[in-house]
């Protein structure tokens, strides 16, 4: 892990990158110490002209983003922040903490490519102006426009531990047990797979009472919203009438707790294991069962699900754990309800449900990928900032990985980008050559390596 340390002599102050790393012999921790430069009075460190750079990744970013999406609205934001298209480079290249903006941006072609201000002072400051409520308002009302969204929408959230101290942190439940955090819901496009729209919430605030809020700000913003696929947990009456009430149909898996549920089961998974309900999903063999159901006062449709492999495992789990074993314990085995206020089909309904693990995916792509966690900012306004940031590169994120097809990761594909390095005469840059590697990448992502000299 690295740091910058800075030391006053005199009336000058000095910059030092500390890296830690553990010494294997001596069994302690140690750190190495480099020297970066003179800081000035704006906190800016004053380095020695460096004539070579790495070049190839963000000039590959640079040139993919002016065909992504969110192009005219990133030429906007640049006007007034001209630190954020270095930003998006810097969360896309290294996957580090912003205070290692700087060292990383005198080192890159990005400080010719996109000139500004990167010390760490400055980049609070940004990060807290973007952070502003009227400025996310703007972005995503700009945004969701241009889309071209077909109106479905998966909704789900996912919590972010961490130790800022901010009003929305809170003490909650998560995969790793109970924790200070905050929850950060996402709306993501059911077409494009593409986020749409983001909400960080109370860290002890249960899904079930977000949905509400959620539908009635995505109206606000113009999203074409006729269709959510949402999980059990936002299952309640008044989120169903909520729904019924603003024309969006819906589909979702009925919790086992509800009277509808266990009615269900009891009357319909007897005789379900027949070639009349078999359909394949993939590679796996399921038996889905589709019943008119009355919905909380509402005509819907319910699946009656069973995969006979997982049926298999719960049975004998049931079988050689339980003691006192009834029929509806082996009834549940390897079923699940799903509920829609459409008719969707035996043969889809299950392939629908379960491409709400895009959304999955993209809290995956936040977490190990952009590093959005630890959460090191310390005020509701640069959180916000930083949330913005991260929602933005996380849209050229998955828009590259599409379009490098899956011969290489994002992170495979810039770090042999960046090997493409460039010599500084002035104010001109002269490129170095592309290997067939480098040329491929380009390719996949629709951008010309043609360049020996850039000005």
């Amino acid at each position: 892990m690295s740091f910058i340390r800075i030391k006053k002599s005199g009336q000058s102050k000095y910059a030092y990158e500390v890296t830690t790393y553990w010494d294997k012999e001596s069994k302690v921790s140690r750190q190495k110490v480099k020297y970066l430069g003179r800081v000035d009075d704006d906190g800016n460190v004053s380095r020695v002209e460096q004539l070579q750079l790495d070049y190839g990744d963000t000039y590959l970013i640079k040139e993919f983003i002016s065909k992504s999406i969110v192009s005219p609205i990133l030429q906007n934001l640049a006007d007034s922040f001209p630190e954020i298209m270095p930003l998006i480079c810097y969360c896309l290249c290294q996957q580090s903490a912003m205070y290692n903006a700087s060292t990383w941006y005198e080192g890159n072609a990005v400080n010719m490519l996109y000139p500004a201000k990167m010390s760490s002072q400055n980049i609070s400051r940004i990060l807290a102006s973007m952070g502003n409520e009227n400025i996310q308002r703007q972005f995503f009302k700009q945004y969701t426009s241009l889309l071209n969204s077909d109106g479905g929408v998966i909704i789900d959230a996912t919590s972010l531990p961490n130790a800022s101290s901010i009003g929305f942190n809170a003490w909650g439940y998560n995969d790793s047990g109970i924790s200070k955090q905050l929850r950060l819901l996402f709306a993501v496009d059911d077409r494009t797979k593409l986020p749409i729209f983001f909400r960080y919430l109370p860290g002890n605030l249960l899904d079930i009472s977000t949905l509400k809020s959620t539908v009635l700000e995505l109206k606000q913003l113009g999203v074409p919203f006729r269709f959510a696929l949402i999980d059990a947990g936002y299952m309640s009456s008044e989120n169903v009438q909520t729904l019924y009430k603003n024309q969006i149909d819906f589909l979702t898996r009925l919790p086992s707790n509800r009277k509808l549920y266990k009615a269900l089961i009891n009357q319909h998974v007897q005789d379900l294991e027949t070639a009349k309900y078999a359909v394949k999903y993939g590679n796996r063999g399921l038996f889905v069962k589709q019943i008119p159901v009355e919905f909380e006062e509402q005509q819907a449709y319910a699946y009656v699900v069973l995969d006979p492999v997982r049926k298999g495992k719960e049975l004998n789990s049931v079988i050689t754990i339980t003691e006192d074993i009834s029929d509806s314990a082996l009834y549940n085995c390897g079923t699940m309800i799903l509920v829609s206020s459409i008719s969707i089909g035996a043969k889809n309904v299950v392939e629908h449900y379960y491409s709400r693990q895009a959304v999955e995916q993209i809290f995956g792509f936040c977490k190990s990928d952009l590093q959005i966690l630890p959460l090191r900012r310390h005020n509701d306004a640069t959180i916000r900032g930083l949330l913005l940031l991260q929602f933005i590169t996380l849209i050229i994120f998955i828009q590259m990985r599409e379009a490098l097809a899956g011969k290489y990761t994002v992170e495979q594909a810039l770090m042999c980008a960046r090997n493409v390095k460039c010599k500084i005469y002035g104010q001109k840059m002269i490129i170095a050559e592309f290997n067939k590697k480098q040329k491929e990448i380009y390719k996949l992502c629709n951008v010309c390596h043609c360049i020996t000299c850039s000005s």
